[in-house]
């Protein structure tokens, strides 16, 4: 059987190049659309994320009056809120392949206004009964599935090598801004305006968002992944520009030795993509259940009113956003500087899994007291550190498989959704059967301690035979 190499590592070209004229811009990997603008692209992508969390994150806060208006017991709100992970978990893996082969412009725009469509349609579903709420609650989860893994698919085909990592933070930091969002703007509109006016209003965001993403041009799909005749036009390299090299000139040896080239779906095989998969996992056992109880947990513990929340669940949020994108930022500042890949995935990634462990572990502790403001400052510099894995496993996929990064981050968000899925209800049948907070946390503190343990043995740092070749990439 004839053994395939991978693709040996292509000429880079830069968006400027095509706006210098030329060669009609066209370049190894295909042509630059006239005035690309990678910054531009990750904006947009950014603006709809955040759209995409405040419209899951709305019902965190309504499901207070929604559950005193049709007398929900926290069993039932448990269900109902883990009815989006459904959704959520059926098109991740299925988004990404589906960017990475075709485009992640148009994933996102049907996903956008598919959720959209669903946020508007959920008072009267809730109002129906059981199952057009259940419907709801599991559609907003399809179309929500494929964000993530669509903009993960064009930040690494239009954003350079050296500024993925910063991408990659700011985009996922917005996740952050949009529950913050969510429930600081919640409150007030319940208390003025009724909890069905949340929904409307956070539905309509699509419609100022989808009108600027529709004309923009993105470098899309699998012809962007070519050999190329020669590399001798290449810029220099920088350190870290070496260090990829060095990356990919070790797949490429390891594919020579024998191993032939495999399909995609090979790289579900790999112990570095369920290193993924294991710390999204974990991380999004916390991460989706405290986004989902929050708003309860302070009404409970802290005795909080609905009108004061705001105050308590928005800070954790805004502290986290902004971290997260200065923790993109020093990723790619610390491998420009010589760093390696591998050191710095694992330091940010378990320094932010066991930060969270310890406070939200003091956060219920008889150290706190009755003093909900101590408590929320805790969650908050949790969440603070937890910011850090975006330097960490959520820059992954895009060391280990450029070429199917798509892909692969559906599989760690499909892992992630799945955790979700169990510890929302089931952190409803907890409370509802024994009230008990602290049984709560202390569950949430040993999957982050879980996570990490498995991320330091397994996390990955160059691409894998399995990906199948170096990835055309712009590069500044």
């Amino acid at each position: 059987m004839e053994v395939l190499p991978l693709l040996p590592k292509s000429q880079s070209y830069s968006p400027r190049d095509a706006q210098r004229g030329g060669d009609s811009g066209s370049g190894a990997g295909g042509p630059v659309p006239p005035g690309f603008k990678w910054e531009y692209l990750v904006a947009l992508c950014t603006l709809s994320i955040v759209i995409c969390y405040a419209d899951r994150s709305n019902i965190s806060t309504a499901i207070l009056p929604m559950a005193q208006q049709f007398g929900w017991d926290k069993a039932y709100q448990g269900i109902v809120l883990s009815m989006f992970f459904g959704g959520y978990a059926t098109t991740q893996i299925l988004g990404g392949r589906l960017a990475d082969q075709f485009g992640g412009k148009v994933v996102l725009a049907t996903g956008v206004a598919l959720w959209s469509v669903v946020t508007f349609g959920t008072p009267a579903a809730a109002a129906a009964g059981t199952l057009p709420l259940f419907v709801a609650r599991i559609l907003l989860g399809v179309g929500e599935g494929v964000a993530f893994p669509s903009i993960h698919s064009l930040i690494s085909r239009n954003v350079p090598p050296r500024n993925q990592s910063t991408a990659v933070g700011i985009v996922t930091a917005a996740s952050y801004v949009g529950t913050a969002l969510a429930f600081g703007v919640s409150p007030v509109i319940i208390s003025n305006l009724g909890w069905e006016w949340i929904f409307y209003s956070f539905a309509a965001l699509a419609l100022l968002w989808l009108p600027l993403w529709l004309p923009v041009s993105t470098l899309d799909g699998d012809k962007f992944f070519r050999p190329s005749s020669s590399s001798s036009d290449s810029p220099s390299p920088s350190p870290l520009a070496s260090q990829e090299s060095a990356m990919e000139a070790g797949a490429a040896g390891a594919a020579k030795e024998g191993a032939a080239e495999e399909p995609a779906w090979a790289l579900l095989k790999r112990k570095e993509v369920w290193a993924i998969c294991a710390a999204q996992y974990a991380q999004s056992w916390g991460m989706y259940g405290l986004l989902n109880w929050l708003p309860t947990f302070f009404s409970e513990f802290y005795k909080v009113e609905v009108a004061d929340l705001g105050s308590y669940t928005l800070w954790p949020y805004v502290f986290q956003g902004v971290l997260g994108a200065a923790t993109g930022v020093a990723a790619d500042y610390l491998l420009r500087n010589g760093w390696k890949v591998g050191t710095v995935r694992k330091v940010l990634q378990v320094v932010g899994m066991l930060g969270p462990a310890a406070c939200l572990c003091l956060a219920v502790s008889p150290l706190v007291g009755a003093s909900a403001g101590l408590a929320s400052n805790l969650i908050t510099l949790g969440l603070g550190f937890s910011a850090l894995t975006l330097g960490g496993v959520s820059a992954s996929h895009l060391d280990i498989a450029p070429r199917n990064a798509g892909m692969v981050f559906g599989a760690g968000n499909t892992a992630a959704t799945l955790a979700g899925l169990i510890s929302v209800p089931v952190t409803g049948f907890i409370l509802q059967s024994t009230g008990s907070w602290p049984l709560v946390f202390g569950i949430t503190a040993f999957h982050y301690v879980a996570g990490a343990v498995v991320w330091a043995l397994w996390c990955g740092d160059r691409p894998l035979p399995e990906d199948g070749g170096a990835v055309v990439r712009v590069r500044a």
